[in-house]
C-alpha cells in the first residue's frame, strides 16, 4: 500500500498540466485564368483571399461554460506563395490575430479580426474570378475586411437569430463599425450587414474617408436549387450613393457536381459598367478537392467575356 502512495505522488508531482486545444486548418484555391481585359491572357491566378489561408486556433476549457483562445489566419497568393495578409502592402504575418473569450453570453474578440460579411450568398464565395464579389460591378454583399485594433462581440444563437457588432479602438481619429444581424432555420437564410467609414488594410493603413455600406441578403434553399438575392448600397461622405448592386445568385447541386450562376446590376454606374453576369461548374472530387471552370462577363471600358479553371483543396 506504501509503495502505490509513493509511486501516486510521484506521478502526481511531475504530472504535465492539460494543454490548450490547437488545430490547424485551410484552403488553397488556384487557376488559369483570363479577365477577358484588352491586351489581357491566361495566367495562372491565386482566386479569392480567404480561400488562400492557413488557420490556426487554440482554446481551452475554463469551467464554468467558458472557454478562452486564441484565433488566427495567415493568407498566401496561392500562385506565387507570398504573404497576401492585409496591412496596407499586404505583407502582415497574420490576416487575422486575436484573443476570445465565449461563453453563454456570447463572444467576445480582442486584436485583429475578421469582420462579418456576405459570401455566403455568393454561390463562388468570394473566391475571385466569376464569383460576384470580383469585378467592375460587384455585389453579394458588403465584403469584409481584417479590421485591426478592433474589439467585437458576438451573440449567441437564439432560434437562429444572432447578431453581431465590432469597432477599431485606436488613436486613428475616424474608427470603423461594422453591425451584422443573422437568421438561419431550415430552407431560409437571411442577413444584414451595416459598416461605417471606409476599409482598415491591417494595422497601420486606415483610410479615415466618411463611407457607409449596407447590405441586405436572401438565400432559400429550394431542394433542387439554392437561390440568393443580395442589394448592396454604397454612399459617400456627402452621402451620395455611389453603388447599388442587385446580385441573384443560383446554386443547383447534380450529386457531386453542382452548377453556379450569378448576376450582378448596379443601378448607380454607367450602363457601360453596370452588369456582370456568371456561369460556372463545380466537381467534387472527394471532400476535400473538387476543380471546376467558369465563364463571366462585366461591363467595363474594353472588356469581353473571361473564364477561369480552377482546383480547391481544403485541409
Amino acid at each position: 500500500m506504501k509503495k502505490h502512495l509513493i509511486a501516486a505522488a510521484v506521478a502526481a508531482a511531475f504530472a504535465v498540466p492539460a494543454m490548450a486545444q490547437v488545430t490547424m486548418s485551410g484552403s488553397i484555391n488556384v487557376g488559369i485564368m483570363d479577365t477577358g481585359a484588352a491586351g489581357a491572357k491566361a495566367v495562372v491566378s491565386s482566386l479569392g483571399g480567404g480561400a488562400n489561408a492557413i488557420n490556426l486556433s487554440s482554446s481551452e476549457d475554463l469551467g464554468g461554460g467558458l472557454r478562452g483562445g486564441f484565433t488566427g489566419q495567415m493568407r498566401f497568393n496561392a500562385s506565387t506563395g507570398d504573404m497576401n495578409s492585409a496591412s496596407g502592402g499586404g505583407t502582415a504575418l497574420l490576416h487575422a490575430a486575436n484573443v476570445f473569450l465565449s461563453g453563454g453570453f456570447g463572444t467576445l474578440r480582442l486584436g485583429k479580426i475578421v469582420e462579418a460579411g456576405h459570401c455566403s450568398f455568393d454561390p463562388w464565395g468570394c473566391t475571385g474570378g466569376a464569383s460576384l464579389q470580383f469585378g467592375t460591378t460587384t455585389g453579394a454583399g458588403v465584403a469584409s475586411q481584417a479590421q485591426a485594433s478592433s474589439v467585437s462581440y458576438a451573440t449567441p444563437t437564439v432560434a437562429g437569430f444572432s447578431a453581431g457588432i465590432q469597432s477599431s479602438l485606436s488613436t486613428r481619429a475616424d474608427e470603423r463599425l461594422v453591425l451584422n444581424i443573422g437568421y438561419a432555420a431550415g430552407p431560409l437564410a437571411l442577413g444584414f450587414v451595416q459598416a461605417d467609414n471606409s476599409a482598415v488594410n491591417g494595422a497601420t493603413a486606415f483610410t479615415s474617408t466618411k463611407s457607409k455600406q449596407q447590405s441586405i441578403g436572401v438565400g432559400y434553399n429550394l431542394g433542387v436549387a439554392r437561390i440568393t438575392l443580395v442589394n448592396t448600397v454604397t454612399k459617400g461622405a456627402t452621402g451620395a450613393k455611389t453603388a447599388d448592386v442587385m446580385s441573384l445568385g443560383a446554386s443547383i447541386p447534380l450529386g457531386a457536381t453542382a452548377i453556379w450562376a450569378g448576376y450582378n446590376k448596379d443601378d448607380a454606374a454607367a450602363s457601360t459598367a453596370d452588369t456582370k453576369w456568371a456561369l460556372g461548374v463545380n466537381h467534387a472530387l472527394s471532400k476535400r478537392t473538387s476543380v471546376g471552370a467558369d465563364v463571366f462577363h462585366t461591363e467595363a471600358v474594353n472588356s469581353s467575356a473571361g473564364f477561369v479553371v480552377r482546383a480547391r483543396h481544403t485541409f
